[in-house]
């Protein structure tokens, strides 16, 4: 419990630690030398273009785009591009958003905080748990982009990015019938094609053939990215699973040792260890902050 509480606290940390440099230049091709140079590059790109309007330009803000794609600020300029339209067209997803309600989904989302280079921050969604007589697909969706909107303010996360996991184990044609192109659509956007977000991998266990054939039926619908070649379908066998995410990055139920975190839990612990700076971004990124 004590380590949950450090790691709980840690969830609001936007300290730059130093031993995260080697880190930064293996996964994100980050150099000390050079990252000032890339973020005015970058900023300079937003104004000379004018294609987007960000809600922030300040350093810390734009480091996370160069992060998400190798340090290259012409690819980071588009990812932002994406990023500022998908606000754009979808702004039921975090306009005025109290982000608290999202506790209601309980343990539809979970994660484990235990991040290590070859996986990142775990976070894994267990679609069966999710009623959708009682909320919309389109929660699943915010309250993921809430997640990911908290979790990215911390450097250390920016570096180390994030896997998904999909659990389908009680999933029924009752929730296939609302998880609609438009969702899967939002999905695929929140999930790093217009996120800044350093995609590891998206893995889907407990899955039958029928839900396999529905994901490249949708696949068609979103336009390519390398994000597909980093999705892996299990079926129901967790040894499948332990050869991309090693069972110390894993719950038990997966044959991990690790005890998962629900997004109830989260939230409460965010909510209890939040500080003035953190509703400032929240509130400039347009949620509702108490």
């Amino acid at each position: 419990m004590m380590f949950q509480e450090i790691a709980f606290k840690a969830e609001l940390d936007r300290h730059n630690d130093p031993e995260s440099e080697e880190e930064a230049r293996i996964l994100c091709d980050e150099h000390p030398a050079t990252r000032q140079r890339n973020i005015d590059e970058l900023r300079n790109m937003i104004y000379e273009r004018g294609e987007c309007c960000p809600p922030r330009t300040d350093d810390a803000f734009l480091l996370r785009f160069l992060r998400a794609r190798r340090s290259v600020p012409a690819r980071a300029h588009r990812l932002l591009v994406r990023y500022c339209n998908f606000r754009e067209q979808n702004p039921q997803l975090w306009r005025d958003q109290d982000w608290f309600r999202f506790s209601r989904l309980g343990n539809v989302f979970e994660g484990v905080l235990f991040d290590r280079p070859d996986v990142g921050r775990l976070i894994i969604c267990r679609l069966g748990l999710w009623d959708p007589d009682q909320l919309p697909a389109e929660d699943l969706i915010s309250a993921c982009l809430l997640l990911l909107e908290v979790g990215i303010m911390q450097p250390k996360l920016q570096i180390l990015g994030g896997t998904a996991l999909v659990d389908c184990k009680g999933i029924t044609m009752h929730h296939i019938r609302h998880i609609t192109p438009s969702i899967v659509l939002q999905a695929i956007n929140v999930m790093g094609f217009a996120f800044p977000l350093h995609q590891r991998g998206v893995h889907v266990i407990n899955c039958s053939r029928v839900f396999e054939t529905l994901f490249h039926f949708f696949k068609r619908l979103a336009p390519a990215d390398d994000l597909w070649k980093r999705v892996y379908f299990h079926g129901y066998n967790c040894n499948s699973l332990q050869r991309y995410i090693h069972p110390d990055c894993l719950p038990k139920r997966y044959g991990g040792v690790r005890d998962e975190v629900s997004l109830e839990l989260w939230l409460t612990k965010i909510k209890q260890y939040k500080n003035k700076e953190f509703d400032t971004d929240m509130r400039t990124l347009g949620y509702s902050v108490d």
